[in-house]
């Protein structure tokens, strides 16, 4: 898997983004079904000018025109921008009568195509408000595996929509405009933001915390298969091991400034500690005994109050009980 820091900050309406495979199927690696992922994908506000950070010199100026910022339970999707080969509906390439082949417009392709899909799932339930997500751009084609990623290149609709299903011929086509709510205009969401990465406005800058949230739960999730591959990690990989979920009515824990462990305690009472600012930011905390501690800060979506929606839940490390990729944080 190529590492997680490559390419650049930035925010981009997942609907301009193209698919750059015909067909995906529709649970993730590990099972777990792309339409419950569309469910777990929440909002957040974009950052106040007046709060705004420092912006990068390579990146659009002004204030960006979005509704919201989608926070999903997964990594930022790796977008790169790309001039499509002209493809048949059979797969094969056209050709003009120099027998070279064609090429259509440039545009953002995304090389995590299932995350892609799920996003914009979840940008067209919301049309027409307009949404923007985190992305890692790559504009400068890298060696390894994403040049094995480019060879898989073969959309035959320019990206524009894709086929959910195991197999060939027991597929439904997604288009998000067929996903978009009857009767919207759709010219506001196809404004074009630019075609490479400092024409785009920086997530660091417009987003931060939906920058945060992406990182981490890319570090735990690049943490988890380096463990799973080196370290013998039982059942590890990805969404097995670190999720969000539903806040349990039950077992939360927490560790005193003295050490110990404290609960298990009932959903409502935490409630209400909660109200009166009991919890700091580097309490470690855990919602079910099997789970690892977390920093309180970390436990939370973005945009989601503390104990009435989703909890991120993380696989216990057998030695000491804290996940291997938030060690540093302790």
């Amino acid at each position: 898997m190529p590492p997680r820091e490559e390419g650049r900050w930035r925010l981009l309406n997942p609907l301009n983004i193209r698919f750059s495979q015909p067909r995906i199927a529709p649970h993730f690696r590990d099972g777990h079904l792309i339409k419950d992922t569309v469910t777990e994908i929440i909002e957040a506000p974009v950052q106040d000018p007046a709060y705004a950070g420092v912006g990068s010199d390579d990146a659009a100026e002004g204030v960006p025109h979005y509704d919201a910022v989608l926070v999903p339970p997964f990594p930022a999707i790796r977008v790169i921008s790309w001039l499509p080969k002209l493809r048949r509906p059979d797969g094969e390439a056209e050709r003009d009568a120099n027998g070279d082949q064609l090429l259509g417009r440039r545009a953002w392709f995304a090389l995590d195509n299932r995350r892609l899909y799920s996003l914009q799932c979840a940008a067209a339930k919301r049309f027409p408000r307009r949404c923007c997500v985190v992305v890692r751009c790559i504009e400068d084609v890298p060696g390894g595996e994403s040049i094995r990623e480019l060879r898989k290149f073969r959309t035959t609709t320019e990206g524009r929509s894709v086929d959910v299903g195991v197999r060939a011929g027991e597929c439904r086509p997604f288009s998000w405009i067929q996903a978009a709510p009857p009767g919207a205009h759709m010219g506001r969401a196809m404004e074009v933001e630019g075609l490479y990465a400092e024409d785009l406005f920086d997530a660091l800058q417009w987003a931060p915390q939906a920058v945060k949230a992406a990182a981490m739960i890319g570090q735990q999730e690049e943490e988890n298969e380096r463990m799973q591959t080196t370290e013998g990690y039982p059942g590890g990989g990805g969404k097995k091991d670190i999720k969000m979920a539903p806040c349990p009515d039950n077992g939360w824990q927490y560790i005193d400034p003295s050490g110990n462990i404290q609960g298990p305690f009932p959903i409502e009472k935490m409630r209400v500690w909660h109200r009166h600012n009991f919890f700091y930011a580097e309490l470690l905390m855990r919602s079910d005994p099997v789970d690892a501690f977390l920093p309180f800060d970390q436990l939370f979506p973005v945009g989601e109050e503390p104990f009435r929606g989703r909890v991120l839940r993380c696989r216990q490390n057998a030695k000491n009980g804290f996940p291997a990729a938030l060690r540093h944080v302790q």
